[in-house]
């Protein structure tokens, strides 16, 4: 008999550039979800983690509230649920981000882990993790939470530049957090990657650099490769206008795995539409206005997809 799970399922998006459409795609997923699991009574919550450039809220078709993630951070409440604010579906809720912390040095950094705490501790079935753009060590630090990790990226060059970066910095991060305990190991890493060694490395990619620590470290091999292989970002391509730019998340793909060894599976695309915007201005989340629309079926199907992956 299958163990039941204990906590949330949590799904984090995040990618290495402001405004491919991270919000629009958690926004769509945590509708599509509580939308999925309005009958079998599952909870969602959408957290938005992008201070200083929130927008999660206005793609829920929900205005600021007056609690938000600054009050929790500030200590002006103490639990994450008191912030938490209620959506037009009855079983969403969302923590809103804050634009007033943008002084502070790195507010998520300093309340890290109580953060963490708070968001395993939510009364909810699934989290939705709305990351802010880059590839900062406290960005990748949430995405790790993630069961299910999406990144989000679109046709522009910038986007795709950016996206592999955030993945490269993904990687390196996994592999210095899981080797901490191997100092030998995580030395090498860092002076292979830094290029300190007496010798020049001739290939700095991440894939000879996974090479030459299986080669150097045999008895981690398995540990590397579980690094690699277990729960891969899943990628998004958002605002795709004909069949051209489709086949750019295909060439992308193949330099991630010629370059960082990594093997990232596609969610999928999302066709460029303005009425996307226009729902968004007249403050009506895309897939309840238009439920019908390719895309709102898409990110019914993803919900369903990512509902059983998260189990």
């Amino acid at each position: 008999m299958a163990e039941e799970r204990s906590g949330p399922v949590f799904i984090a998006v995040g990618g290495g550039k402001g405004g491919v459409g991270k919000s629009f795609v958690t926004a769509s997923l945590a509708l599509s979800l509580a939308q999925g699991g309005s009958r079998s009574g599952a909870r969602v919550v959408a957290v938005d983690l992008d201070l200083g450039g929130s927008n999660l809220n206005l793609l829920l078709g929900e205005p600021h509230p007056e609690r938000e993630l600054a009050d929790f951070i500030d200590g002006r409440v103490a639990s994450l649920s008191e912030i938490l604010q209620p959506t037009r579906l009855p079983n969403l809720r969302y923590a809103a981000g804050s634009f007033d912390m943008v002084t502070a040095l790195d507010p998520l950094r300093d309340r890290k882990l109580d953060l963490i705490r708070g968001l395993v501790g939510l009364d909810a079935n699934y989290v939705l993790l709305d990351l802010q753009a880059g590839a900062t060590p406290v960005t990748l630090d949430f995405f790790f939470l993630g069961d299910v990790k999406l990144v989000v990226t679109n046709p522009e060059s910038t986007a795709f530049h950016n996206a592999y970066g955030f993945l490269k910095n993904y990687v390196l991060r996994r592999l210095l957090t899981e080797l901490r305990d191997h100092r030998e190991a995580l030395h090498f890493v860092l002076e292979y990657y830094r290029g300190t060694g007496d010798e020049p490395v001739p290939d700095r990619t991440i894939t000879a650099l996974i090479a030459s620590l299986r080669e150097n470290f045999p008895d981690l091999e398995a540990e590397v490769d579980g690094i690699l292989e277990y729960d891969a970002p899943l990628l998004v391509l958002n605002r795709v206008r004909d069949r051209e730019e489709r086949q750019y998340l295909d060439r992308f793909r193949a330099v991630v795995e010629q370059n960082l060894a990594l093997r990232c599976p596609e969610l999928g695309t999302i066709p460029e539409d303005r009425r996307v915007g226009r729902a968004t201005r007249e403050g009506t989340p895309f897939v309840l206005a238009h439920p019908r629309h390719p895309i709102a079926r898409r990110f019914t199907e993803w919900a369903a997809r990512l509902s059983r992956a998260g189990r």
